[in-house]
């Protein structure tokens, strides 16, 4: 039993493709790749269930491991603030597109109680380009099969340079907006699970600026990919203090 992915174009199935083959070579657990037509992209079928709050301290190790491999492998030279060309991919930057992005998002009014002002979010988004380089792979609940055996990673359309603890935060926001608010005390277990395996730790600051960087980019989805919750009604007390 397979999986059929259907892209707008025949150079998404493959830019999907190459992002696959490259996480694959991390050892990342990715769901088999079975066959690859012009525009779609035939993986294995895993039976499993999608990431719930109980699951993101084991998610984040995956995540730091995999952040770990991918620097000490391919990303010891990248510079977030540049794109970054392997023999099969090229990584975008970090820093441009995010920035004015954001800008954008906030400039018209499209973020619920920003806890950034669109200075302060592009000051934080550049300050990250001198860091170590890790990836980011849209880190959400729904890109992760939970099954007995193990944790399988799914979807490969987006894949970047992001700094380390990038791409946990936008998995804790998003399994927020999913699920509603999260103790405190499980999202401190699931940084210290990904700092126990991440080769550059993230702070508790670095993670709360990076978890509004991605309330602002989310904003537009709440609502929709099961986002039932917006994260401005869900940020711990004192927001990106």
């Amino acid at each position: 039993m397979t999986f059929a992915k259907k892209y707008p174009r025949p150079q998404h199935a493959a830019q999907a493709a190459s992002h696959h083959a490259w996480l694959d070579s991390l050892g990342i657990p990715v769901a088999r790749l079975i066959a690859r037509r012009a525009d779609t992209l035939e993986f294995e079928h895993v039976v499993g269930r999608h990431a719930a709050p109980g699951d993101l301290p084991a998610v984040a190790q995956l995540l730091g491991a995999a952040h770990t491999t991918a620097h000490h492998q391919h990303l010891s030279a990248a510079r977030l603030d540049h794109d970054h060309a392997l023999p099969d991919i090229v990584l975008p930057s970090f820093t441009e597109t995010r920035a004015a992005r954001v800008r954008q998002l906030l400039e018209t009014g499209s973020v619920p109680d920003p806890a950034l002002t669109t200075d302060q979010a592009a000051e934080l988004i550049h300050s990250a380009a001198d860091e170590p380089a890790a990836f980011y792979k849209d880190a959400n609940p729904r890109n992760f099969l939970i099954t007995p055996e193990a944790i399988t990673v799914v979807d490969f359309d987006d894949l970047t340079l992001a700094p380390f603890g990038y791409d946990l935060a936008k998995l804790i926001v998003t399994t927020a907006m999913t699920h509603g608010p999260l103790p405190a005390a499980l999202t401190t277990q699931t940084l210290t699970a990904y700092n126990n395996t991440a080769a550059h730790p993230c702070t508790t600051a670095r993670l709360a600026g990076w978890m509004e960087i991605h309330h602002i980019l989310t904003s537009p989805y709440n609502g929709r990919n099961g986002y039932t919750h917006s994260w401005h009604t869900l940020r711990p007390a004192g927001g990106n203090s």
